[in-house]
C-alpha cells in the first residue's frame, strides 16, 4: 500500500490519526481507540519511502536530516483532505505521525462549543489561550474562531503556524497565514514582524518560549486581540505554567500584562460519547477584575473556585462533565475518569447539589 493509498484509506474510515514505523503495521486512531491495519510489519525502507513521498520541496533529499531533527509540515491530497506530518527518528529509521485535517472549517456551534466561546471569539481584546493535551482539539477550536470572527468583523487576521492546518479564504476580513520554515523562521520573529503589519486580529501557534510569550503579551497589552494555545491541563495550571516561564528580572511587569491581557482561557478534553463519537469536555475562565486581582496576588489556587460561580459564562470540567452525564452524553465511568474532583462528581450524579451552578 503506498502513502497515497494509506491516507485515502484513513479519510475514508474517519480516522483522525495515522503512525507509521518500522516493526508494526500502520496504525489508525478511530474514535479515539487506536487499530492496527491487518497488514505486515513495514520495513525501515518503507517508512522511509513514505515520508520521502510527501516531504515538502524544501527538504527534497534531506529526510535522514529532517527526522532526526524531527519537523512537521502540511500536506494536501486535492479533494481528499489536508494532513499535519511529523516525521522523526525512531530506532534508527524514518516514522511519521499523521493528523487528518478536514478541508471544511467546523463552526463553533459543530464543535459543541459553549456559546460563551463565541463572546471571546468576538470580543476583539486582550489574550485567550486555547489549551489542551495534543489531540485535545485545539487548532480546530481556533480555527472554528478565527473563521467567526472571519465572517463576521472586517479587520486584519495574521496567523502564525507550524505547520498551517486550515486555509482560511479571506470573508470579511484579510487574512494572512505564515508558515514556519516556509514563511518565516520562528514564532518571535513572526510576532515582531506581525506587528509592523497593521493586524487587528492574530493567532500564534503555540506559546513556546518566553520571547514569544512576551512579545504576544505586549501586542495584546496594545489592543490586539491574540489567539494561541499552550499545554496545560487547566484553566489555573494554564496560568501556573506561563508564571513559570517568566524571567526573573521581568516577573513583575509580565504578569502584570498577563493579568491585564488575559480575555479568556478555554481548556479542552476530548470524551469518548456513548454513541461512539467524541464530544469535548470544556472549563472556561474569562478575564475579569477578581481574575486580575487573583494573578497579581498569586492567588491561583482560589481561580478553580472563582471559575464554578459560572460568572460571565464560566465554567469548570466538573460541571461540564457533569452536564454531559446528565444529558445522557457520556457515561459515568467516563465522567469519574476526567474528573478533577471525583467525589464532587460522584456526589452530583446522585443528585447531591453544590457542584453544578
Amino acid at each position: 500500500m503506498s502513502i497515497d493509498k494509506l491516507l485515502r484509506f484513513a479519510v475514508e474510515h474517519g480516522a483522525s490519526d495515522i503512525h507509521v514505523q518500522a516493526g508494526a503495521p500502520p496504525m489508525l486512531r478511530i474514535g479515539g481507540q487506536a487499530r492496527f491495519l491487518e497488514s505486515a510489519p513495514l520495513t525501515g525502507q518503507q517508512t522511509a519511502e513514505y515520508a520521502s513521498a510527501i516531504l515538502p520541496k524544501r527538504l527534497t533529499g534531506r529526510l535522514e536530516e529532517a527526522m532526526v531533527r524531527g519537523i512537521d509540515f502540511s500536506h494536501l491530497i486535492e479533494g481528499l483532505s489536508r494532513f499535519r506530518v511529523s516525521v522523526y527518528s525512531q530506532s534508527g529509521t524514518a516514522a511519521m505521525v499523521i493528523r487528518v485535517i478536514k478541508m471544511a472549517i467546523p463552526s463553533l456551534d459543530s464543535l459543541n462549543l459553549p456559546a460563551v466561546v463565541k463572546d471571546i471569539a468576538v470580543s476583539q481584546r486582550g489574550l485567550t489561550l486555547v489549551t489542551g493535551t495534543t489531540g485535545s482539539g485545539k487548532s480546530t477550536t481556533l480555527a472554528a474562531i478565527i473563521d467567526l470572527i472571519n465572517s463576521t468583523v472586517r479587520s486584519k487576521i495574521l496567523t502564525i503556524e507550524d505547520p498551517i492546518e486550515y486555509y482560511h479564504p479571506n470573508k470579511k476580513s484579510l487574512i494572512s497565514q505564515l508558515e514556519l520554515g516556509a514563511d518565516t523562521p520562528s514564532f518571535d520573529q513572526a510576532l515582531r514582524q506581525a506587528l509592523r503589519q497593521d493586524p487587528d486580529v492574530i493567532l500564534v501557534g503555540e506559546l513556546r518560549d518566553v520571547d514569544t510569550l512576551r512579545i504576544a503579551l505586549r501586542a495584546a497589552d496594545t489592543g490586539h486581540q491574540v489567539f494561541s494555545t499552550i499545554h496545560s491541563a487547566t484553566a489555573p495550571q494554564t496560568i501556573e505554567r506561563i508564571v513559570a516561564m517568566f524571567p526573573t528580572g521581568e516577573h513583575a511587569l509580565l504578569l502584570a500584562q498577563l493579568a491585564h491581557s488575559v480575555e479568556a482561557i478555554i481548556s479542552q478534553r476530548l470524551l469518548p460519547t456513548k454513541d461512539g463519537k467524541r464530544r469535548p469536555a470544556v472549563e472556561i475562565l474569562r478575564g475579569s477584575a477578581v481574575t486580575e486581582k487573583f494573578i497579581l496576588e498569586n492567588r491561583l489556587s482560589e481561580l478553580t473556585d472563582y471559575i464554578a460561580t459560572g460568572e460571565s459564562g464560566m465554567q469548570s470540567f466538573d460541571q461540564h462533565l457533569l452536564k454531559l452525564y446528565n444529558e445522557n452524553v457520556i457515561s459515568g465511568t467516563e465522567a469519574l475518569r476526567n474528573a478533577s474532583n471525583p467525589g464532587a462528581v460522584a456526589a452530583g450524579m446522585r443528585g447531591i447539589t453544590g457542584l453544578a451552578r
